[in-house]
């Protein structure tokens, strides 16, 4: 397959699509690709993204914008490893998971935490990000026990979306602080960040 990914290996979102083309053994080309202030972005990339975001891919000739949609056509269209559970409540833990990044974890524990420490010379987060994201680590730490298999026990595509915040997150004090606080998650987070994926996706401004 030709495939052409628009984004930043620094972005938490583009790495996890990342981990994904790399959990289904798929080459692809990384177009550098940088909407934030000062960045620039390939000419016509309105085309493959109308609110010039990343991450943005190109497959074989189809184009895709958002994540979820991305991660789930790749998981759909590579066989035989599955990174979606067939049993379906399972499968809606997994989305639930997936969610929780989305609405409720990636603003406190990356832009919120991650982002003041590690690129704005170590300004300190604001309370209301750390406790909002104390709240969002003690929801993933009732998932581990409760629904192992959403992202726990075998890879899925919620675990993808887990481990690109959790580096960032485990990458400042702070950050690395509040992951403690949750045992089970914490255990579970310290065997997949030394995996070769991780390794392999890592940019130099995470630890992991």
């Amino acid at each position: 397959m030709d495939v052409t990914l628009y984004g930043l290996d620094e972005s938490v979102y583009t790495r996890i699509v990342r981990l994904v083309l790399h959990a289904k053994g798929l080459a692809f080309e990384l177009v550098e690709t940088d909407p934030f202030e000062g960045g620039t972005v390939p000419e016509g990339y309105d085309l493959r993204h109308p609110f010039k975001r990343i991450p943005a891919i190109e497959i074989d000739g189809v184009r895709l914008y958002e994540t979820d949609a991305i991660v789930h056509y790749i998981d759909a269209i590579l066989e035989p490893l599955s990174l979606t559970p067939t049993d379906v409540e399972i499968a809606a833990r997994m989305r639930q998971l997936m969610r929780i990044i989305d609405n409720y974890g990636y603003r406190p524990l990356v832009w919120g935490i991650y982002v003041p420490l590690w690129w704005r010379d170590g300004e300190q987060p604001s309370r209301e990000s750390i406790e909002d994201g104390r709240r969002v680590l003690r929801v993933l730490e009732s998932f581990v026990a409760a629904s192992p298999g959403a992202a726990f026990a075998d890879p899925t595509l919620a675990t993808f979306y887990l481990a690109s915040v959790l580096a960032a997150a485990d990458s400042v004090a702070i950050g690395s602080n509040l992951i403690d606080e949750q045992p089970r998650l914490r255990e579970w987070w310290n065997g997949v960040r030394t995996l070769p994926i991780m390794a392999s996706t890592r940019s130099q401004h995470t630890k992991f």
